[in-house]
């Protein structure tokens, strides 16, 4: 498997991504980039050479697709997936004698007939089967075990993919001790007691040999049967069953007919805008304020730019006289993706601004879009007034990667080494954190949110804003932002003497992103910046300072 076939496989397959990105994304990834370091100096390699050497390693080595298999081969389940030809996918290593079974003598990569037949009759996630149930075939396994089925439809618009997915499943009773998904337990507040109730039905006990295995009377099961039916909202023992299994079996969700591809209908398009260039591609972007305001223009560091304007910002913008203008860079939001992205992007906004027929403007970026924002202000004429680094990442040499922390601090070392392979791991890293979004997202969200602002967060829903701004955007092409990652990760090489505009830099000492030494050396390489610091405000303070930093 290419790949980019098993990134293609990854975006569909996986689910619960915390496990993937720690698994896989931070462990696999960074053994293999200190194992890089050993190979050469990289200072004395090639970049494309480095790079070359690890992904050469990783696919002689199926490391990804171990990893994978370690996922699934946990699941409760034997498990065959099939694509909308009804061609194998994958099978987890459990389900070895369940695909013997299923497919044709002749043709292993093709089911029999008669299942293929069932299967193309029973309804599918959007049609009848509303809630994309589990759905117990009329169809068995060898040991009499029913087989499940879940289709699935796939979200990803690519012609070259399929558009659904089948999914055979037996449950596995080498399995029958695990315990349900916690997501599960949580989201119905099942009681330790209720819950080894049902993992026993679920494996097939009757309410008799439950009530012989845990030393009680059949009443006693049967009132937390009663229980567990008030709290799923089930009347009876093959429904709960079903909910369960089909809970259970939702770690194949990820980018089938999910959530994520669906944002809040409170971010409707009443603010958007588009400008066509002389090129033809428009840009989609956002306006906030009075029209006569004095402008900024707003780098956002993530998708759906538009949308991510602070709460009252609009309010703000008119008591301060602020016209806020928030473009969609090519590739992030509704701004179509442009090849080779952002080389041509200051070109591209140096027309926007003639477009919008600005005289005079100030900059805002924050966290990686500072890296856009201040290769775009050293060709900048005079029209530019001011710039705004909020939660700064500006890396004009090598050195300045450092003092970067978390998820940038090894992306800065894979784009050294090789901007190719950088690509694929922080493609395989985004689309993790994108896979059941709503459960994963807003926890990472929250964990990088300071102390000084989490209140503020929590009144004006903001994890909850960014995550639909994600949702909006994981929709569209993931080629910008992985080619703005590779651009802002890259050293300018800029001189800094050039700058005679003054540049204000605000930095929160939570920040997640780079160190407060990391912010003052930014500051220490300019004449006319100044450092604003406050005390617990994480990468976020954009939001929790707008009106103090806008001003």
């Amino acid at each position: 498997m290419s790949n980019s076939s098993f990134s293609s496989l990854i975006y569909r397959i996986i689910g619960k991504p915390e496990r993937w990105h720690d698994d896989y994304i931070v462990d696999i990834m960074q053994q293999y980039l200190d194992e890089a370091d050993t190979l050469d100096d990289p200072d004395n390699l090639m970049e494309l050479a480095a790079g070359d050497q690890i992904l050469s390693k990783i696919n002689q080595g199926n490391v990804a697709l171990n990893a994978f298999n370690t996922l699934l081969d946990k699941s409760r389940f034997q498990m065959i997936i099939l694509d909308d030809e009804f061609n194998l996918v994958y099978h987890n290593r459990n389900a070895s004698a369940l695909l013997d079974y299923l497919c044709e003598p002749n043709a292993p990569e093709s089911i029999k007939a008669d299942l293929k037949r069932l299967i193309q009759q029973t309804p599918i996630s959007d049609s009848a089967n509303k809630q994309n149930a589990l759905l117990a075939l009329p169809y068995y396994d060898p040991n009499g075990d029913h087989i499940y089925l879940r289709s699935i439809r796939s979200q990803v618009k690519d012609h070259s993919s399929p558009t659904l997915f089948h999914i055979l499943m037996v449950l596995d009773k080498s399995h029958a001790s695990q315990r349900l998904n916690p997501d599960l337990v949580a989201s119905y507040g099942l009681t330790e007691k209720e819950q080894d109730v049902l993992l026993r039905l679920v494996h097939g006990n009757s309410i008799r040999q439950i009530a012989d295995a845990v030393f009680v009377s059949d009443n006693t099961i049967k009132s937390h049967l009663k229980s567990l039916f008030r709290k799923t909202n089930t009347n009876s023992q093959g429904t709960l069953i079903s909910l369960i299994l089909t809970h259970e079996s939702q770690v194949l969700d990820s980018y089938f007919e999910s959530d994520i591809t669906t944002a809040s209908a409170e971010l409707n398009d009443q603010n958007d805008r588009e400008i066509r260039l002389s090129d033809g591609h428009a840009i989609t972007y956002c306006e906030y304020g009075p029209a006569d305001g004095r402008p900024l223009l707003v780098f956002h560091s993530g998708f759906g730019s538009r949308l991510a304007a602070p709460p009252n910002a609009h309010e703000i913008c008119q008591r301060l006289g602020r016209r806020m203008i928030i473009p969609d860079r090519p590739g992030i939001g509704k701004t179509r993706f442009i090849e080779g992205h952002p080389a041509q992007w200051n070109a591209q906004l140096n027309e926007f601004i003639d477009l919008l027929g600005l005289q005079q403007y100030d900059l805002l970026g924050s966290v990686i879009a500072c890296q856009l924002t201040m290769s775009f202000a050293a060709q900048a004429d005079q029209r530019l007034n001011k710039i705004i680094l909020a939660s700064p990442v500006f890396l004009n040499d090598y050195e300045d990667t450092k003092n970067l922390t978390e998820i940038l601090a090894p992306a800065a070392r894979y784009v050294r080494l090789s901007p190719e392979f950088a690509k694929e791991i922080y493609q395989l890293w985004l689309k993790s954190v994108t896979l059941n979004l709503d459960a994963h997202y807003p926890a990472m969200l929250e964990t990088s949110v300071g102390t000084a602002e989490r209140e503020m967060f929590e009144r004006h829903g903001i994890v909850k804003l960014l995550t639909d701004v994600f949702k909006e955007g994981a929709r569209q092409s993931l080629d910008g932002i992985l080619n703005e990652m590779i651009f802002c990760m890259t050293p300018l090489h800029l001189d800094t003497e050039q700058f005679k505009k003054p540049i204000e830099i605000w930095y929160g000492t939570e920040d997640k992103r780079i160190t407060e030494a990391g912010a003052r050396a930014i500051c220490d390489k300019f004449k006319h910046a100044t450092l604003h610091i406050r005390e617990g405000y994480s990468e976020h303070l954009y939001y929790a300072l707008f009106e103090e930093i806008i001003q």
